[in-house]
C-alpha cells in the first residue's frame, strides 16, 4: 500500500517510512555492515519508483556494490540499463558543487516520471584536506534538502572518525539511523553520540 506523497518506505527494518527531505547518516565497522544497510535502502528507493544513486567507495567500489545488489534482486540490470539506478565513484564527487548536482538530478528524476531521488554516500575516499569541505557539503544537502523529494544516507566509516569528527557530522544531519539487533532505529543526534561514547543503549526518537 502507498503512503502518503511526503514520504516514502526507508527499506530497512523497523523503520518503515521516512519522510522525502530528509538527510541523514549511519556509522559502519565493515564491508558486510555497509551492504546490509545500503542494499535493501536502495532496492526500496527502486521499488518506490524513484531514481536512485549509489556513491561507492574504496570499502565497496562499484563492482561489488552492484554484485550485492544482484544478490538480492533479479531487477538491478534493468535498473542500470533504464537509468533508475546510477552507480558513482566517490572520488570524482568533491566540494559544494555536488549539492547542485543533487538539486538538478532530483529535478531531471521527476521530469522523467520518477518519484523522487534516492542517494546513498560513502565517506571513507575523504583525506584530511577535504574534512572543511565536506562539513560544508553535508550542512548544505541538509539545508537545500528540505522540501525536497530527495532522501539522503551517508555511510561514515568509524575507523575514520574520532570523537570531534563525529561531534561535527551528527548536527550536520537531520537524524541517524542505527542498527540495534535486528531493528534499525531513528536516533537523537546527542543521545546517540552520549550512548555510543558510553557503549550503552541507544535511545529511540
Amino acid at each position: 500500500m502507498a503512503g502518503p506523497s511526503h514520504i516514502t518506505r526507508c527499506g530497512l527494518p523497523g523503520i518503515e517510512w521516512v519522510p522525502f527531505g530528509m538527510h541523514a547518516c549511519h556509522f559502519y565497522s565493515s564491508s558486510d555492515q555497509l551492504v546490509a544497510t545500503l542494499v535493501p535502502y536502495t532496492l526500496a528507493g527502486l521499488r518506490g519508483n524513484e531514481r536512485c544513486l549509489w556513491v561507492t567507495a574504496p570499502l565497496l567500489p562499484a563492482r561489488e556494490s552492484i554484485e550485492a545488489l544482484r544478490a538480492a534482486s533479479d531487477d538491478v540490470d534493468g535498473a542500470i540499463q533504464t537509468g533508475a539506478l546510477r552507480i558513482l565513484d566517490s572520488a570524482r564527487l568533491k566540494g559544494l558543487d555536488v549539492v547542485q548536482l543533487w538539486l538538478d538530478e532530483e529535478e531531471r528524476a521527476l521530469a522523467e516520471g520518477y518519484n523522487g531521488l534516492r542517494i546513498a554516500g560513502d565517506t571513507r575516499s575523504l583525506t584530511a584536506g577535504d574534512w572543511s569541505t565536506f562539513m560544508e557539503y553535508e550542512h548544505a544537502v541538509t539545508a537545500r534538502s528540505n522540501g525536497r523529494r530527495i532522501i539522503t544516507l551517508c555511510s561514515c566509516d568509524l575507523a575514520q572518525c574520532n570523537d570531534q569528527q563525529m561531534s561535527e557530522i551528527m548536527p550536520a544531519h537531520h537524524c541517524a539511523l542505527e542498527r540495534l539487533d535486528a531493528y534499525w532505529q531513528v536516533i537523537a543526534v546527542s543521545s546517540f553520540l552520549e550512548a555510543l561514547r558510553a557503549g550503552g543503549d541507544l535511545i529511540e526518537i
